[in-house]
């Protein structure tokens, strides 16, 4: 992780400052998971909920009941389960991931859909030296509450960090590393080639595309409409990072083995169990964390 800077920094052809991708990245992108922070436990607990029928999980009817029920059963602070590893982790994840996209952008260029797809990537793949473990740590906190036996304590971000590595060692931090890349470069090349376009689209028909809001309206629907098109892969991923809680009732071998038991046992349509959850964690995250990036990024040039 501490490689990655070093390496931005030394690209002589980056148009930006070396820092401000990874401070005002890291700033603008912290504000954005902060605020979307109960999407994230949402959003897992009802992905997750389909491994079993019996009483050895809490299910939900969908989005707005998971929300209801844990506010009834669990109080508020249910919502801000792994808050404290996230607000210590987004700063270098994004800091990293809008590195990314800067890189990619002075070395690749940008404007054409496989350039911004490119950007996306680039984005992701460092990125998540960071998000991988973070990510872990949140959706295990997460689940905290909703399954009735697990290995260890996850009742708060220490104890979920003390209880992986006393049982899984540092590789439990980086369980799924492959199908988390799976989910989020499709998710992130898909996001910024859709933004591309849409906003060529609005400049070609004489739109304001300066400005914030149109650029906060735009950057939730690219978000929502890649995230819910690839929600099927981010089930089977977070299905495979939380197995360490409980291996009998995530009882797969890979990620492989997670899809075709979820087919078997529960039909395609839960391939999108929680698209809800995710596509309102995105959308109000990603609409913060871009604009806000890009503002910041006008402000002090």
């Amino acid at each position: 992780v501490l490689v990655c800077p070093i390496f931005i920094a030394s690209v002589p052809i980056m148009s930006e400052a070396w820092w401000h991708p990874l401070v005002l990245g890291g700033l603008a992108g912290s504000i954005g998971e902060l605020v979307a922070q109960p999407m994230i436990v949402v959003r897992t607990r009802v992905m997750v909920q389909g491994v079993s029928t019996d009483a050895g999980i809490v299910r939900y009817g969908g989005f707005v009941d998971a929300c209801r029920t844990m506010l009834r059963t669990e109080g508020i602070k249910a919502f801000y389960k792994g808050a404290a590893v996230n607000a210590a982790f987004t700063p270098a994840c994004r800091g990293l991931y809008m590195g990314g996209v800067e890189l990619s952008k002075s070395v690749i260029g940008e404007g054409t859909a496989l350039k911004d797809f490119a950007a996306g990537t680039s984005a992701q793949l460092i990125g998540s030296l960071a998000y991988v473990p973070r990510d872990v740590i949140i959706e295990r906190c997460a689940i905290d509450g909703q399954i009735k036996s697990q290995v260890g304590s996850c009742s708060s971000s220490i104890e979920a960090l003390r209880t992986m590595l006393a049982h899984e060692g540092m590789r439990g931090f980086y369980r799924a590393y492959l199908p988390h890349q799976f989910v989020w470069i499709p998710y992130n090349g898909l996001f910024f080639a859709l933004l591309g376009r849409l906003s060529l689209f609005e400049q070609e028909v004489g739109m304001p595309t300066n400005s914030f809001a149109v650029g906060v309206a735009n950057t939730a629907a690219c978000a929502a409409v890649a995230g819910w098109v690839t929600t099927p892969i981010d089930v089977i991923k977070t299905r495979v990072q939380v197995s360490g809680a409980n291996p009998e009732l995530f009882d797969f071998e890979g990620p492989l083995d997670c899809a075709v038991k979820l087919v078997r046992r529960e039909g395609p349509r839960a391939l999108f169990s929680g698209a809800v959850g995710r596509m309102m964690y995105l959308a109000p995250n990603m609409a913060i964390f871009i604009p806000v990036y890009e503002k910041l990024k006008s402000l002090v040039s």
